[in-house]
């Protein structure tokens, strides 16, 4: 949790971020994905999970903002932090996502340091870039804040995290994390994997030498590397996370729902054919009887 002194002696401001804060330590964090399930039920239900954060997806959704808006109230509420994508690179959807109060913002796509610095611009306020002031934000419990303390707050505390989707952007991973403002990278392996020629396979060398690129640069730049798109691989982010990565994209709500009610169909047709072999031969006749 970070805070600002306003010429007091104790904390007079604070942003709750749980995932930067494990992450800048070097803990592994899961993230859940959300593009179905927008109750504020789900931040209370990945709070009870030991789940730090979860990704609101508005780039393959239908999310719009005002929904965007009351999920990331309630992670805060609680003590989830709340991770969105935007749709774009534009600075509207970047400056109104921060200003809904989220605590990391993901942009994807991102292709060229110009952009990255641009990107720079539009989330981080002046000195770093040139983010449009507004008070009593959400992030910080809707307190009014002094303008400088608060622009000092939220530049540190608030997360810029480009996307690295295209084997152009591997080669300029040092570059990205250098820009001043940039707080990480987020791998999106999907994309990456399908702009290489080689989609869903994850085991071709081609791209785990590009995710390894990406965690050792990360790792040089003291900046934390996210990995998207293989939650089930467990054996893939383990050996990622020991060379210094620390979050992934760790599963998916729709995707966690839908297995937990195969799995709940598989289990109910499996009694079901039991059952129907138990009745079949208690309907037999017994040997010798008429």
């Amino acid at each position: 949790m970070g805070s600002i002194t306003n010429g007091n002696a104790a904390p007079a401001y604070t942003v709750s971020n749980p995932f930067r804060d494990r992450v800048l330590a070097g803990q592994v964090c899961p993230v859940l994905s959300i593009k179905l399930i927008t109750g504020n039920e789900i931040a209370m239900a990945c709070k009870m999970a030991g789940i730090p954060a979860v990704f609101i997806d508005m780039e393959h959704s239908t999310l719009d903002l005002h929904t965007v808006g009351q999920l990331v109230l309630a992670c805060n509420f609680v003590g989830v932090s709340p991770i969105v994508r935007v749709p774009s690179k534009s600075h509207w959807h970047i400056s109104r996502a921060l200003d809904a109060g989220a605590a990391a913002i993901v942009i994807p796509h991102v292709e060229t340091v110009a952009e990255v610095r641009d990107l720079v611009r539009a989330a981080k306020y002046a000195p770093l870039g040139a983010r449009g002031c507004t008070n009593s934000q959400p992030v910080l419990n809707f307190q009014h804040v002094p303008t400088l303390v608060q622009n000092e707050l939220l530049n540190r505390e608030t997360m810029l995290i480009p996307m690295i989707e295209t084997p152009g952007a591997v080669d300029l991973a040092e570059e990205f994390l250098a820009v001043d403002g940039v707080d990480g990278i987020l791998i999106g392996s999907n994309d990456l994997c399908t702009d290489m020629g080689i989609p869903g396979k994850y085991d071709d060398p081609r791209y785990q030498d590009a995710v390894t690129r990406i965690v050792l640069a990360g790792k040089k730049a003291g900046k934390p590397i996210g990995i998207g798109g293989i939650g089930p691989r467990t054996d893939l982010l383990e050996k990622w996370f020991s060379m210094g990565a620390t979050w992934s994209l760790s599963g998916q709500d729709f995707g966690i729902l839908q297995s937990g009610m195969k799995k709940l169909g598989e289990n109910y047709r499996a009694i079901n054919e039991r059952v129907q072999q138990t009745r079949n031969l208690s309907a037999v006749p017994a040997s010798g009887t008429m």
